[in-house]
């Protein structure tokens, strides 16, 4: 691993910028040596005599000159963050301000914090396992109230608790197969055969709902991706300034105005949605818009949800069905817009809809926005139970290593009900547990877990 442990890090930990309050945390064992020989503090307990977790007002002073006036919280390892002792500097929110406690902090005997140290160390010290360090840059990053609390879910064990449940079941399946090795006369696993397949086989259900439940968690923690396409004019960048409330894209009567996608992000009573406006697709020979076009239809294929607009007061022509034929109805939601200017108000009587859902609309008047929000919503949580109160796989790291241990609960099934010897059974089930371990990394090899804590912000 890079980083040495034995080293007392400082950082900023608030972000970069003008504010009400900077927060400089420390962290190792040198933590209140350094602080206390810098902080004068207003009343007569000083840092050193302070108990655990109590806030203490002073100065900040250099050479007896005054830097800032701060708040400063001892918290005596193990009961901080990192485990370590851990100090905070809480004074003004100005950059001149933080970076100036910072530098004397450093000059004192302190290093500069690489980005994800604090977090790291707190899991090789035991405070996190690796699905809730994982959780830390989600919470910090949270860009609506469900990622939120997919992530506060995350972070209080959900998905740790889980997977160790997974481990226990076969971890005990394991323990009959290894008697069975050591023990062959007694025929463990044999006596035991049924009960042990069950286990499996509990073990590959529980991983199948996982894996089938990781695409939800990815939209609600990253965003739900929804591309608005069609043909040109039929109020596609209309219906994303509704869906805004705010005239972001330009709108004209003349075809081909939107060159380019547009992305915007938005939140629907707590999902967070990405919504990505389209050139309008059609057959041209103006090589911008041809260029516009291709990105619309990359934008369609990248999309988790299309929403596919077509003009509800005219019927539908080849280049409505030419864009029909690359959508999936598992995928798209038709929005039958133009709803004021229909002969017949309401889905489109259309043969080549009949697999889709429509949702009848005016981007104009607004009329039937509502009930396209809904059904947006609706279509990430299925009826289902809600995926940010369970146990979630958030990210593809997770998602890889749940798929490896479903393949080797299956291989492991096959080697139990073909009589294939227990050293072949042994085998399979230490990499289910090994790829179990990768989730919450007590198996992770050391460069990824490099590579997992470089992408956190400095201070976290």
């Amino acid at each position: 691993m890079k980083w040495k442990n034995e080293d007392t890090i400082a950082a900023v930990s608030t972000p970069v910028g003008i504010g009400g309050v900077g927060m400089v945390r420390v962290s190792g064992a040198r933590a209140a040596e350094i602080v206390a020989g810098l902080f004068r503090p207003s009343g007569r307990i000083g840092l050193a005599e302070a108990s655990s977790h109590r806030m203490l007002h002073g100065w900040i002073e250099e050479e007896g000159r005054a830097i800032d006036e701060v708040l400063v919280v001892h918290m005596k390892a193990p009961h901080s963050y990192t485990r370590e002792d851990v100090v905070e500097v809480h004074g003004h929110g100005g950059t001149i301000a933080v970076h100036a406690i910072l530098d004397l902090i450093c000059s004192r005997g302190a290093r500069l914090a690489e980005a994800g140290e604090f977090t790291f160390r707190a899991f090789v010290n035991g405070r996190l396992d690796l699905t809730q360090a994982e959780a830390v840059p989600d919470m910090v990053r949270a860009g609506s109230r469900l990622g939120l609390r997919v992530a506060a879910n995350q972070l209080r064990g959900r998905l740790y608790d889980a997977i160790q449940d997974l481990r226990a079941g076969v971890a005990h399946v394991a323990a009959l197969v290894n008697a069975n090795i050591d023990f062959p006369e007694e025929d463990v696993v044999f006596a035991h055969r049924d009960a042990c397949a069950a286990r499996l086989e509990a073990a590959r259900d529980k991983l199948d709902t996982l894996l089938r439940e990781a695409g939800r968690g990815r939209q609600i923690r990253e965003g739900l991706g929804v591309a608005i396409v069609g043909k040109p004019n039929v109020g596609k960048s209309s219906l994303l300034n509704a869906l805004l409330r705010e005239n972001r894209a330009i709108v004209t009567e003349m075809p081909g105005t939107t060159r380019d996608t547009l992305e915007e992000r938005l939140e629907l009573d707590g999902l967070g949605v990405r919504l990505i406006d389209t050139a309008g697709i059609r057959h041209t020979e103006d090589r911008v818009e041809r260029e516009g076009i291709a990105r619309s239809r990359a934008a369609l294929a990248d999309a988790d949800l299309a929403l596919v607009v077509l003009d509800a007061s005219r019927p539908l022509d080849a280049e409505d069905r030419a864009l029909l034929a690359h959508t999936s109805p598992a995928r798209a939601l038709i929005v039958a817009n133009k709803q004021d200017l229909a002969i017949k108000p309401g889905p489109i009587g259309a043969a080549e809809l009949r697999d889709y859902e429509q949702v009848p609309l005016s981007a104009l008047t607004g009329g039937g926005l509502k009930q396209l929000e809904a059904r947006v919503r609706e279509w990430v949580l299925r009826g289902e139970e809600p995926v940010w109160e369970s146990a979630v796989l958030t990210n593809a790291r997770q998602q890889q290593a749940a798929a490896r241990a479903r393949g080797a609960v299956a291989d492991a099934l096959r080697t139990l009900e073909q009589g294939q010897g227990e050293e072949l059974l042994a085998v399979d089930l230490s990499r289910v547990l090994d790829a179990l371990g990768d989730i919450v990394g007590e198996t992770t090899a050391e460069d990824l877990l490099d590579r997992i804590f470089a992408e956190f912000c400095i201070g976290k």
